[in-house]
Parts: structure tokens; C-alpha cells; sequence
């Protein structure tokens, strides 16, 4: 039943109506517009599209039904309330973000076969749905499209607990520069954010471009950290990097000439009685007893 509903809403592009359907059911409608139905109606199409890849063919007009789905999700969404459990948590709206985050995860991973001209995710990093059916041109790719959004949302994040926990022992009493910064909803949400990133910059230098264009180099360095309530941050921001830097010699230099501008505790480093600062002679890091 769930790979019959899948292939009805992917293949026979029913998904738009169909979840536009679900909003005049009784499924618990939450204040952003989104019910449970909803919320199981991702959580199915995302289990398919995980467990069974290699047997769907993913329309461009699927790919952009669910971006627009996740873009109205993160403008509606409380995001000052921090989750404490994976998906699904009950929550419809959450539920929603959540799902269509992994869903987006695994389209933008996906390879068309070779009579395919276009795949999804180069959909995706357009500016529009109007653009679909056409290759898009290299400027649409720095317009108002999926990285962008996506980096937008990940710097609007608190940072990562292991360089919150730096901060604030750093800051002593001062309230942390980022108390007003959002939550995650749920936990894998920052990890959701990074793995479509990543999978967006995977061979495309193009998306190599844009994210150094939107300074997001730093953003993303900043997620190869371990992250309570983010499960294999670590290892998705190094991927992300990775493939950030792969054959980009523009990228590759700035990430080389990155220095510190101010010295830097961290729980690791503290712990051995010592912090990071910069040679002021050498413009280098280096360690020096915090004592």
C-alpha cells in the first residue's frame, strides 16, 4: 500500500493534489496549515524513497512540490522551542520540515539514467517552477534557489553545542551573542540542513561558487563539529566540505587563507590548560597556557 501510494503521487504526479486534498480532512490541522495526515503522507513518501531508490523515477515537478512544501514549513514554524526526539515527534508541522528535509536529501542524491536530460535537484537550485522543462542557466543557480534558502536557515541557527559551550565559558556572565538565535525543532534538523547541502554540492561546481558567493564556507566549517540532538553533524559537515572544496581552487584558497581573529577556547583545548590565539608576528594560531 505505501509503494502504491508512492508511485501515485511521484510517478502519475498526484502529490500536489493529493496533499492539498488532505488540508479539508480532520487530521489535527496545527496552527502553520499542516495535519497528521500531512505529516504521515512525507513520512511515507520518505521511507520509499530511502528503502527503494533505485526503482523510482523522480519528476522535477515532485522535487519542487516539496521544496515549496519545506519553504512554507520554515517560514510558519515556532523555531524557538529546541526538540528532544527524532522524527516522527508528533508534531505535524515539525513532522512536515522534517520529512521534507530527508526527502530532499535523497532526490538531490539521486542520479537520473542516461535518456534523462535533467535531474531534479538542478531544479531545485532554480529560482522558479516557471523554469521547469528547460536546462537552467548558470545565473538562475545564484538566484533564490535551494542552497541559498537552505544556508539562510542553517545561519539563523544557534551554533553547535560543542562551540556554544566554548562561548559561553568564554563570555563568562555576558549573555551569549546568540540567546536569540533559533532552535532546532527536532533533533537532526541542523544534520538534515548540512546532508542537503551537501548532496547539492556533490560534482557541481557551479554550487561550489554559490556557496563562497553567500560566504558560507565558514558555515559550513562550523558544522564539522559533534552536536547534541544532531547525530552525525561531524560527519556530514566534513562530507559537505569536502565536496565544497573537491577541484575548487577559488574555494581551496580561501579556506587556506582563513585566519582567527581572536583567541579561541575549546572544551578540548581547555581541559589541557591551554587556548588557541594568533602570533601577531606570523598571523598563525598557536597555543598558549590560559592561566
Amino acid at each position: 500500500l505505501e509503494w502504491l501510494l508512492f508511485k501515485i503521487c511521484v510517478e502519475e504526479e498526484k502529490f500536489e493534489a493529493l496533499f492539498a486534498a488532505l488540508d479539508s480532512t480532520d487530521g489535527g490541522e496545527s496552527g502553520n496549515g499542516f495535519n497528521a495526515n500531512h505529516a504521515f503522507l512525507m513520512g511515507t513518501l520518505s521511507k520509499c524513497l530511502t528503502e527503494r531508490p533505485e526503482e523510482v523515477s523522480v519528476s522535477n515537478s515532485f522535487a519542487l512540490h516539496v521544496f515549496n512544501i519545506q519553504k512554507h514549513a520554515a517560514e510558519t514554524l515556532d523555531f524557538t522551542c529546541r526538540g528532544s526526539s527524532e522524527l516522527p515527534t508528533g508534531l505535524p508541522g515539525i513532522d512536515v520540515i522534517g520529512y521534507s528535509l530527508v526527502l530532499l536529501k535523497d532526490i538531490c542524491a539521486w542520479e537520473p539514467s542516461s535518456s534523462e536530460t535533467e535531474a531534479p535537484v538542478d531544479s531545485l537550485l532554480q529560482a522558479e517552477p516557471s523554469s521547469l522543462g528547460t536546462e537552467p542557466p548558470v545565473d538562475s543557480l545564484l538566484q533564490a534557489g535551494l542552497v541559498k534558502r537552505l544556508l539562510k536557515y542553517l545561519g539563523e541557527l544557534e551554533p553547535p553545542s560543542t562551540i556554544r559551550k566554548a562561548m559561553a565559558k568564554e563570555q563568562g556572565d555576558q549573555q551569549p551573542a546568540f540567546a536569540t538565535a533559533k532552535v532546532c525543532p527536532y533533533n537532526g534538523y541542523r544534520r538534515d540542513l548540512v546532508a542537503v547541502i551537501a548532496n547539492c554540492l556533490h560534482g557541481r561546481k557551479q554550487v561550489q561558487d554559490e556557496v563562497r558567493q553567500l560566504n558560507g564556507i565558514m558555515l559550513l566549517l562550523q558544522q564539522c563539529v559533534i552536536d547534541e540532538g544532531n547525530a552525525y553533524l561531524r560527519e556530514w559537515g566534513l562530507l559537505a566540505v569536502k565536496y565544497l572544496l573537491e577541484e575548487n581552487e577559488e574555494n581551496q584558497k580561501e579556506v587556506s587563507e582563513l585566519q582567527m581573529q581572536e583567541p579561541i577556547l575549546t572544551p578540548e583545548v581547555a581541559e589541557l590548560g591551554l587556548r588557541v590565539e594568533i602570533d601577531k608576528k606570523t598571523g598563525h594560531p598557536k597555543l598558549v597556557n590560559s592561566s
